[in-house]
């Protein structure tokens, strides 16, 4: 072969290899996914700051930042309420948290709390000066689980319709919620046209809930259309088992609290309860939820005669993992998370607030945690 017919053949090679490779550029794509770093912990130690209304039982945490506040829910059934509170966080730290205001749930004209079991979950903004609370109901009382609304100053607005496997059943014949294990985390969908509202636990007849031995059958995750007030969409979620032996007594692992990252991402913390290990029987997970390719299951009565796709689920953080850094080595009963402001490095924060039943600092805290969430790229 000549020098010259070598030299194309040469050239000819190498623009081939450009062709192919552009074309494997061109298939190539990028997929957002997630990091999650522990900053800080902060701890409230006086639970008695308002005048009859102890600092307990947080269940529901969401940040204005408009007005830089955070909105706290209280899951006390007798005076449902929620706070208005000021955090501080100075070089990724918790500086200092402060409760301002206590604003307590009123309905004088349809007697919404009075009529109702109210049980608040979790609390979210709708709008300037409009919010939208969870509460999961008393089932073994047959009173309903909700999501409504109030204005700014706690005043009852209006509710959503839920749908009919929501509702408590007294006949026990329908597929129904499981007492204390119904609707929980609240989450605003990115459109802005509604919200996302989990399910701590499966339906009575979708399945059996978690052990430690077995995984639980999935959850249910539904959007609420806010312009018809009724459910349009759900995909359903898989439950860890627990993670700890409860040793025979008793031992539960359910959804407390969901937010929406991008169309098919969600953050959904797995809060888990083992009898048996003292102030050391919680175990907390934050995933990363994938609903590209779930089945929507609105309209399916059970799960149990069906095979729905769940969405799939990657661990991003384990709270066991920093617990020698927490008070106490405490993981306690971790209710919500919500957005928090934009770090000095540009990342977003995460806080996580805790319930602590109402029970004395020897046996829970209030205890807030400051984590970073680390958005990242991949290759496809």
């Amino acid at each position: 072969m000549s020098l010259k017919k070598i030299d194309v053949f040469i050239l000819f090679f190498m623009l081939s290899s450009f062709i192919v490779s552009c074309q494997n550029i061109e298939k190539t794509s990028t997929k957002k996914t997630y990091e999650i770093k522990y900053l800080d912990e902060y701890v409230i130690q006086d639970d008695s700051i308002f005048k009859s209304s102890t600092i307990g039982g947080l269940s529901g945490i969401e940040y204005r930042a408009a007005e830089n506040k955070y909105y706290i829910a209280c899951d006390d059934p007798k005076s449902p309420r929620f706070y208005k509170a000021s955090i501080l966080i100075e070089n990724n730290s918790f500086l200092k948290i402060t409760f301002d205001t206590v604003v307590k749930l009123k309905d004088s004209k349809h007697h919404f709390f009075t009529s109702s079991a109210v049980d608040i979950e979790s609390i979210r903004a709708f709008d300037k000066d409009t919010l939208i609370f969870s509460s999961e109901g008393s089932i073994k009382n047959n009173q309903d689980p909700s999501v409504f609304l109030t204005d700014s100053e706690g005043n009852y607005i209006d509710q959503l319709i839920l749908p009919s496997n929501f509702l408590a059943d007294a006949s026990g014949q329908k597929n129904q919620p499981r007492h204390n294990k119904a609707l929980e985390g609240l989450a605003k969908d990115i459109q802005g046209q509604g919200y996302w509202v989990a399910m701590e636990g499966t339906l009575e007849q979708d399945g059996a809930m978690p052990t430690f031995t077995n995984t639980g059958a999935p959850i249910r995750i539904t959007h609420f259309d806010m312009a018809s007030k009724k459910a349009d969409y759900q995909f359903t979620y898989p439950l860890d088992k627990i993670a700890k032996d409860p040793k025979d007594q008793f031992g539960v692992n359910g959804v407390t609290g969901i937010i929406q990252l991008s169309q098919h991402q969600f953050l959904c913390i797995e809060r888990g309860y083992a009898a048996g290990y003292g102030s050391q029987g919680n175990t907390v997970r934050i995933y990363l939820a994938n609903t590209e390719k779930a089945t929507n299951t609105l309209n399916f009565l059970s799960l149990n005669d069906k095979r729905p796709v769940s969405a799939t689920k990657k661990l991003l953080f384990d709270l066991e993992s920093v617990r020698d850094q927490l008070t106490d080595r405490i993981v306690d009963n971790i209710e919500d998370i919500t957005f928090g402001p934009t770090l000095s490095n540009g990342n977003q924060s995460l806080i996580l607030v805790s319930d602590n039943n109402f029970n004395p600092p020897s046996i829970q805290i209030n205890q807030f945690i400051l984590l970073e969430l680390i958005e990242t790229l991949i290759l496809e």
